[in-house]
């Protein structure tokens, strides 16, 4: 193997072992606080901040509570692309999610909503999980995933895992949103005709 090749190499395994540690954190948290408290009527109706701090935070440790975007090292509200390398425009901070870095250096966004087609906000179980925070390449299925809460304490898993092998493949090469679970089918490895 020559020398770039084995530098991707070890940038791969480091990122799932991250993407590991983050879906087991969060899942752990998300355990605790439904054995402890079940879940709200609706995290919507209650508020972003109001759902984190008492359904959320008292599980995790979080070091940095982001009120604005640069707090937690990014260059705009907006720093996400696509695989395909098309930004994705939905904003990391808003009163509609939660964003911070915990204790293992992960930065995770916590929805209760997200915009529909005709957008409008409608309630969302969506985790967001960028393994690096602020540093680049901010790209979904490089560095930034997406994660989702099951209801009923029953955890967090990537999107996607109730879909066909073909649709993760699709979603993965051209968005980048279901890699996540393509990297979890694959035992936990990034495979050769992964869109790295």
């Amino acid at each position: 193997m020559t020398i770039p090749s084995l530098i991707q190499e070890n940038q791969k395994r480091a990122t799932v072992t991250k993407l590991q540690k983050g879906i087991s954190v969060i899942n752990q948290a998300y355990k605790l606080s439904f054995d402890e408290q079940g879940e709200p009527d609706s995290a919507f109706n209650m508020g972003a901040e109001v759902y984190f701090k008492q359904y959320w935070q008292p599980y995790l440790k979080v070091v940095t509570y982001c009120d604005l975007y640069s707090t937690c090292g990014y260059k705009s509200n907006q720093p996400f692309k696509q695989a395909n390398g098309r930004n994705f425009g939905t904003n990391i901070i808003n009163r509609y999610r939660t964003t911070f870095y915990t204790a293992d250096g992960l930065l995770f966004i916590i929805f209760i909503g997200a915009s529909n087609n005709e957008g409008i906000n409608i309630p969302s179980d969506m985790i967001w999980l960028d393994i690096n925070g602020g540093e680049l390449p901010n790209k979904f299925g490089r560095d930034v995933f997406i994660l989702k809460r099951i209801e009923d304490g029953l955890g967090v898993r990537p999107i996607g895992d109730t879909l066909i092998n073909e649709e993760i493949e699709q979603e993965c090469q051209e968005k980048g949103y279901y890699c996540a679970e393509k990297i979890r089918r694959a035992g936990w490895k990034i495979e050769k005709d992964y869109p790295w």
